[in-house]
């Protein structure tokens, strides 16, 4: 009944997250909003992709335990994430990093789960310690995106790379470890996981180096950067691979669009790591904003947890009842898919009746 209700609540914040941020796009496309694409791009992130990344812990992870805890961050996460969206509507200070707090306590919660973690029964294995390091990751981008809205300009960095490194762990971190370690648990039960254990490890693991790299070193930046790219490429032939394996027809549609939108964004993750490096600004930050941005955040994340909570809820005969929830109308592909699947269900039955019913006959 409590894991019904956690559930319920994570995909109603998801919808109504979903719907808030398409009225703030709409007034940022029309001047109407002091907001650009970088601050369009964050505001996704709390208002849909964190409660759907709740969700998908909810349903292939071990949930968000202790359950009181858990339950105190699904109920917080709608308050904060308004709360992230009211900060921008004052420049950056004090007001506007006392509200961005919120977020943060968001995240320190939740980050607060991953130590407490520690002190049961196999916390050391790899999909877990995975999912912890989501929980670590959504902290840390709370971190930032206060030390932005406070307008402090920590170790010299000015904005906008401070928000972008919010922006950065909301998506390589926290979204993208909880994609992965579903992944790894899905090829795991299939027996595919070793491969995949390591595209994992280098996907969940590399971003904290390559934000080491933006401390201590330009030449490390533009390696570890060239090794995320390559290594979420790998990962994006490995999330095409899983599709197959779906039983959703529309969740397989969705992790391969997926995994086809990560691809051109880590080539530009590739020629803008180079270009910085050598001094060529084939890419600014601007443009990569518009088109990796767009690529990794709307594109590569929402659209896979989307895929991965569709598959969940078409296993449990649910249909796509909770991506209709975000994207009205899907209600329709949900009602075909399962008329398609009773069609082939009965085939499949009267197929099987008459080979028992002519193996029978020959045996007579």
């Amino acid at each position: 009944m409590q894991r019904s209700f956690d559930s319920r609540w994570s995909m109603s914040s998801a919808k109504l997250g979903g719907v808030l941020w398409v009225a703030i796009a709409a007034l940022v496309f029309l001047r109407r909003a002091p907001l650009g694409v970088i601050e369009s791009l964050f505001l996704l992130a709390p208002l849909v992709v964190v409660p759907l990344g709740f969700e998908v812990l909810n349903r292939y992870g071990d949930g968000l335990r202790p359950a009181a805890l858990g339950r105190a961050i699904r109920l917080l996460q709608p308050l904060g994430a308004v709360l992230a969206v009211a900060s921008f509507w004052f420049s950056p200070g004090l007001v506007a990093g006392a509200l961005s707090s919120a977020w943060l306590g968001v995240g320190a919660l939740t980050a607060l789960m991953a130590i407490l973690d520690l002190f049961r029964p196999g916390w050391w294995t790899l999909d877990r310690m995975v999912f912890n390091v989501a929980r670590v990751d959504l902290a840390i981008a709370g971190c930032w995106f206060v030390t932005s809205r406070l307008g402090v300009a920590p170790m010299g960095f000015q904005e906008p790379i401070v928000l972008l490194t919010g922006v950065h762990f909301h998506y390589s971190g926290f979204a993208t470890a909880l994609i992965a370690g579903v992944t790894l648990k899905f090829c795991a039960q299939r027996r595919k996981s070793r491969l995949a254990a390591w595209i994992v490890v280098a996907a969940v693991f590399v971003p904290f180096l390559l934000a080491a790299g933006f401390v201590f070193s330009p030449v490390l930046r533009m390696i570890f950067a060239l090794i995320l790219a390559v290594t979420l490429l790998g990962f994006s032939l490995l999330q095409i691979s899983v599709a197959r394996d779906f039983t959703s027809a529309m969740a397989r549609a969705l992790l391969r669009t997926a995994a086809g939108l990560l691809i051109p964004g880590m080539f530009l993750v590739m020629v803008y790591a180079v270009g910085e490096y050598t001094g060529n600004y084939w890419l600014v930050i601007p443009q990569m904003a518009h088109l990796h941005g767009a690529l990794n955040g709307p594109g590569f994340v929402l659209l896979s947890l989307v895929g991965w909570v569709v598959e969940k809820s078409y296993r449990r005969n649910e249909g796509l009842r909770s991506v209709g929830e975000i994207f009205p109308g899907a209600a329709y592909f949900s009602d075909a898919e399962r008329t398609l699947c009773k069609s082939q269900s009965r085939v499949e039955q009267d197929l099987l009746a008459d080979f028992a019913h002519k193996t029978e006959h020959e045996m007579s």
